[in-house]
């Protein structure tokens, strides 16, 4: 792949595809990037801060991947086939299952639906891109300038109810619809339907296409999609990479100067399909740090999972155990431990490090 000068030429193309990765196009649009293209495939990748925004042949991917330093990389929204031949090739750090809901039909957005709307609807003002911020689940160091990036370059859709901001939605830096929220106590009144409308509405006069992330998790929000006019397009994991063994590792001590195994439940779950027969481990939490008690089948274990100071992993304890290997404990943490996401470290065992997708760092 060579980096890329004629966008425009690329988001030609990329149009034409039979999967159209919008969200390339919209951080092609939207954003300084670095672009990368590869024109005997239409492959495009676009680096944009810690994500990356790719598409076209796995083999081209692939390649670029191997060209890139050893490090955590981070991919928004590829289409499945291409996020595997990604994550399975090296330790996936997180994943986030999500389908991409593509507005589909202008049945509502033809009507007077101004009409029938109960509340006074206007754009979001960049006085409320701190709250915005404060609320926004994904809430992070590059948050608030992203959302007020939002607020002045792209359409929004807000509705106070007595001068209190009540509803509001946004649209990312990849064109996808986000940031969507409504105050508690203005739930069950129809305040996301109204305010999703009106961005459509505005997205349509810009003859751009209106999509979504939605996690497959989020229920209500598929339902509030679906009552807007999208449908459920194609299955488009978020995920996180980590290459090689990372600069990071190198000063890290989780376990002050002993061996260890570094893992994540998304990969001892997603990557190397482990499943257990243990049915109902007792878990319990503390503040940030777990206890699985395991107690059936013949089988005992106590595992405490502790936040390291760093707030990277999960530090694992294992005591207790009786009737169980290694390998089963891993398993239970892999299928019960609630954050589906964790990174764990774990006492380095030579026969564990050659079972699952990990990194081993050795100490003298």
């Amino acid at each position: 792949m060579k980096l890329a000068i004629d966008r425009k030429m690329i988001i030609e193309n990329l149009k034409k595809q039979k999967f159209v990765p919008f969200n390339v196009i919209g951080i092609m649009e939207n954003m300084e990037s670095n672009v990368y293209y590869d024109e005997a495939t239409i492959s495009v990748w676009c680096e944009h801060e810690y994500f990356n925004y790719i598409s076209g042949s796995t083999e081209v991917i692939a390649s670029h991947v191997e060209s890139l330093e050893d490090g955590f990389y981070g991919f928004a929204a590829v289409e499945d086939h291409l996020a595997k031949s990604v994550y399975t090739k090296h330790l996936l750090h997180w994943y986030e299952p999500t389908d991409r809901f593509v507005h589909v039909t202008d049945k509502i957005l033809d009507s007077d639906w101004r009409l029938g709307a109960p509340y006074e609807i206007v754009p979001v003002p960049l006085t409320e891109a701190k709250g915005i911020n404060d609320r926004y689940e994904y809430k992070d160091e590059g948050s608030f300038e992203r959302i007020c990036d939002a607020i002045s370059h792209r359409p929004s859709s807000a509705i106070y109810i007595e001068g209190e901001l009540a509803s509001y939605v946004l649209v990312h830096e990849d064109n996808s619809i986000g940031f969507m929220y409504t105050l508690e106590k203005y739930r069950h009144m129809g305040l996301g339907y109204w305010v999703t409308l009106d961005l459509l509405d505005q997205m349509r006069k810009r003859a751009a296409v209106s999509f979504v992330e939605i996690n497959q998790a989020n229920f209500k929000s598929q339902g509030l999609a679906r009552k807007s006019g999208f449908e459920k397009d194609v299955f488009t994991p978020w995920f996180g990479i980590i290459k090689g063994v990372p600069s990071f590792f190198e000063t890290w001590e989780p376990l002050e100067g002993r061996s260890y195994i570094f893992t994540t439940t998304a990969h001892l779950r997603e990557v190397d399909r482990l499943t257990t027969d243990i049915e109902v481990p007792k878990v319990n939490k503390t503040g940030d740090d777990f206890k699985i008690v395991i107690d059936e089948k013949g089988r005992k274990a106590q595992i405490n999972l502790t936040l390291d100071e760093t707030k990277e992993a999960y530090i694992t304890e294992i005591h207790s155990k009786e009737n169980m290997d290694y390998l089963e404990v891993v398993k239970a943490i892999a299928i019960h431990f609630p954050e589906k996401s964790a990174s764990v470290v774990l006492p380095y065992d030579e026969k564990l490090a050659k079972q699952i997708g990990c990194i081993a760092i050795l100490k003298q």
